[in-house]
C-alpha cells in the first residue's frame, strides 16, 4: 500500500489539474521546435501545434470544482482529448490521456502506481489503435516510458519519483529515435511527437515539484552528442516535395452502439495512417485520403458525425517546405559570434549555401552570386566587413568574379586573403581544407594547395543557337563543360554528364555531383543509379546543390 505522500487528496484534484495545465505550457513554449522535427509521417511541421490544440481543447474543459474527484477529472480529460484531439499527434496523445482515466478506474486518488499503469495502457492502446505501428515514433517512447514506470513504481510507489524517471526516460528514448526510424536518420531529427511527449512529462514533473517556469524550453536530445541546427537536411526538403500527401482527414462518430475495430478496419482498407479510437460511445478517426468525402461517407454508415477537420497536406507541406528553405537562407547570414578566421563565399544555391555553412565549421557566411550575378566589390567588400573577424578568407567560387575579389584586400583595413576559386566546385574543397585551430597563412596554404587536384564540369541547357569551337550547340539542347572545354553535346541532361565522366573517369577517385533546382527527385534518382551501375569503380557522392542555371555540377577529384 502507497504511503500518504503517494496521493493526490480526494477533496481537491487542484495538483492533478495543475500537472495537464503543466504540459500545455511546455508544449507551448517548446511548439516551434516540436514542429521544426515533424517529419513523419507527413512533414507538415505542425506536430506541436496538434499537440498544443489538443492539450488546450482538455484545459478548457477542466472543471472550476477542486472536490472533484481525481476520476472524475481523469475521465473528462479522456473524453475531452478524444474529441478534441487534432492530428496523428493529437489522436496518440489522447490514447495517454484515456490510459489514466482507466488506471485510476473509481479510486478517487491518483498514485505513481496508477501513473505507471496508465503509460502501460496508452501504449497497448496506441499500438493498436494503429494497423502498421512503426517503430522510432511516439509509440516506441510510450512502450519504453511505460517499462521504466512499471520498474520504478514497483520500488518506490511515490508518484514524483516514478514521474522523475519517466520523464528522464522520455528523453532517452527520443534520443533514439532515429536508430529506429531511418527517415529520421536521413532527415537528421528525433520524433517530433516523442519530443512532444517529453516536453509535455518536463511541465508536469516541474509543477509536481513547485518548480518555475512549469513551461521551460528544452535542448532537443540529439544522438551521438549532435545539436539540432533548428532544421531538417536540406536533401529531405527537397525530396518531400516531390511527394503527393493527400488530406488529412479527421472526424468523431457518435452513436450508442459503436464497433471500434470494424471502423477501423474499414477505413485502413480506404486510406493511409488511419487512426481509430474510442470511448462511451464516440469513435474519433484520423486518416489521410485523396478523396476526404470517402472517409466521411464511411462514417455516416456507423453513426453521427462531428468534430469533422479536413486540411490540405499538399499545401501544409509546401508551407513547411518554403519555411525550412527560409531557414537554410537565414543561415546563410553572416555568423554573429566573433571567430579568429571568418570565411566569406559566393554561390548561388540554397543547398550550396547549406553546404558552405556546413564545411565552415561556424565561420563561413555566404553572399549570394555567380555566373549571370556577379557581386560588385562593393557587395564582397560589406560581407568582409561584415564578418566577425578581422582575418578573412574570401572565396569568389567563379572566374569571373575573381577580379572583383582582388580589389577587396587593398580597399579593407582587415587581413584579408583571396583564395583563387574558380568554381564552387573548387571552393567546397578549399573549405574542406578549412581549420578553426590554424593561423592564417596556414588556412591560405592549405586551401591554395588542392586547387588544383580538382577538375570541375558543368551540365546545362543552351539558351539560344551557338557554335563554339566546332560544336553547333542548337537552343534547349544540353551541353557539358570540363575545365571550360566543352566536352558533350547532346538532348538528354544525363547523357552528356555521363559522356563528361567517361573522359576524366580514369583519373577520378570520387565525384561529387551537385545537382540543380530544375531537376526533379526521379530525375536525380535515376542519374545516381545510372552513374554508379556505369561506372562501379568510382566512389559518387550525389548531393543537393539547388543551383540556378546548371542541371549539374560536378567535381572531379
Amino acid at each position: 500500500m502507497a504511503n500518504s505522500q503517494t496521493r493526490i487528496p480526494s477533496g481537491t484534484s487542484s495538483r492533478l489539474t495543475g500537472m495537464i495545465r503543466a504540459t500545455a505550457k511546455a508544449v507551448e513554449a517548446n511548439r516551434d521546435t516540436i514542429n521544426a522535427l515533424n517529419v513523419f509521417p507527413v512533414p507538415d511541421g505542425d506536430t506541436g501545434t496538434n499537440m498544443l490544440l489538443t492539450l488546450r481543447s482538455i484545459v478548457d474543459n477542466l472543471p472550476e470544482n477542486s472536490t472533484e474527484s481525481a476520476n472524475n477529472v481523469a475521465k473528462i480529460i479522456a473524453r475531452s482529448a478524444l474529441l478534441g484531439a487534432r492530428g496523428n499527434s493529437g489522436m496518440i496523445l489522447a490514447q495517454y490521456f484515456k490510459g489514466l482515466a482507466e488506471a485510476i478506474g473509481e479510486d478517487s486518488d491518483l498514485t505513481g502506481e496508477h501513473f505507471a499503469r496508465s503509460i502501460r495502457i496508452a501504449s497497448d492502446s496506441a499500438y493498436k489503435a494503429l494497423p502498421n505501428p512503426v517503430e522510432g515514433t511516439m509509440l516506441t517512447v510510450y512502450r519504453e516510458c511505460a517499462e521504466v514506470a512499471e520498474k520504478s513504481a514497483s520500488v518506490n510507489p511515490e508518484l514524483t519519483s516514478v514521474l522523475s524517471e519517466v520523464a528522464q526516460e522520455a528523453i532517452n528514448s527520443v534520443r533514439r529515435t532515429p536508430e529506429l526510424l531511418p527517415v529520421l536518420a536521413e532527415a537528421e531529427v528525433v520524433d517530433s511527437g516523442g519530443f512532444g511527449f517529453a516536453v509535455m512529462l518536463d511541465g508536469a514533473i516541474r509543477a509536481l515539484r513547485g518548480e518555475e517556469p512549469v513551461g521551460r524550453v528544452l535542448e532537443v536530445p540529439m544522438p551521438y552528442g549532435k545539436n539540432f541546427s533548428g532544421s531538417v537536411k536540406a536533401d529531405f526538403v527537397d525530396a518531400s516535395d516531390e511527394i503527393d500527401w493527400g488530406y488529412c482527414t479527421v472526424f468523431a462518430i457518435q452513436s450508442e452502439k459503436l464497433d471500434i475495430d470494424a471502423i477501423r478496419d474499414r477505413m485502413t482498407k480506404i486510406g493511409r495512417s488511419p487512426i481509430v479510437d474510442g470511448t462511451d460511445g464516440i469513435a474519433k478517426v484520423h486518416i489521410h485520403m485523396q478523396d476526404p468525402g470517402e472517409a466521411l461517407s464511411a462514417g455516416l454508415s456507423y453513426g453521427q458525425l462531428s468534430n469533422i477537420e479536413i486540411s490540405n497536406m499538399d499545401d501544409q507541406a509546401s508551407a513547411w517546405s518554403d519555411d525550412r528553405q527560409r531557414e537554410r537562407q537565414n543561415s546563410s547570414a553572416s555568423p554573429t559570434e566573433p571567430v579568429e578566421i571568418a570565411v566569406v563565399a559566393v554561390a548561388a544555391g540554397d543547398g550550396l549555401s547549406n553546404l558552405i555553412v556546413s564545411a565552415g565549421l561556424g565561420a563561413t557566411s555566404v553572399i549570394e552570386g555567380g555566373d549571370t550575378m556577379n557581386p560588385s566589390v562593393s557587395e564582397l567588400l560589406k560581407a568582409v566587413e561584415s564578418a566577425p573577424s578581422n582575418r578573412v578568407i574570401l572565396l569568389p567560387n567563379n572566374k569571373n568574379v575573381l577580379p572583383a575579389a582582388l580589389e577587396v584586400p587593398a580597399l579593407s583595413e582587415k587581413d584579408v586573403r583571396v583564395i583563387p576559386t574558380r568554381s564552387v566546385q573548387t571552393g567546397v574543397a578549399a573549405l574542406l581544407e578549412f581549420n578553426t585551430r590554424s593561423n592564417l597563412d596556414d588556412n591560405e596554404t592549405a586551401m591554395n594547395d588542392v586547387l588544383g587536384d580538382v577538375g570541375d564540369g558543368r551540365v546545362c541547357k543552351a539558351s539560344r543557337d551557338v557554335t563554339i569551337h566546332g560544336h553547333e550547340i542548337r537552343e534547349g539542347m544540353s551541353f557539358a563543360t570540363f575545365d571550360d572545354d566543352i566536352v558533350a553535346v547532346g538532348s538528354d541532361p544525363l547523357f552528356v554528364l555521363t559522356k563528361m565522366i567517361e573522359i576524366n573517369v580514369e583519373s577520378a577517385e570520387i565525384i561529387t555531383i551537385y545537382t540543380g533546382a530544375s531537376l526533379t527527385h526521379q530525375q536525380v534518382t535515376e542519374a545516381t543509379e545510372s552513374l554508379k551501375t556505369k561506372f562501379e569503380n568510382v566512389e559518387f557522392e550525389v548531393v543537393y546543390g539547388g543551383q540556378p542555371h546548371y542541371e549539374y555540377l560536378v567535381a572531379v577529384e
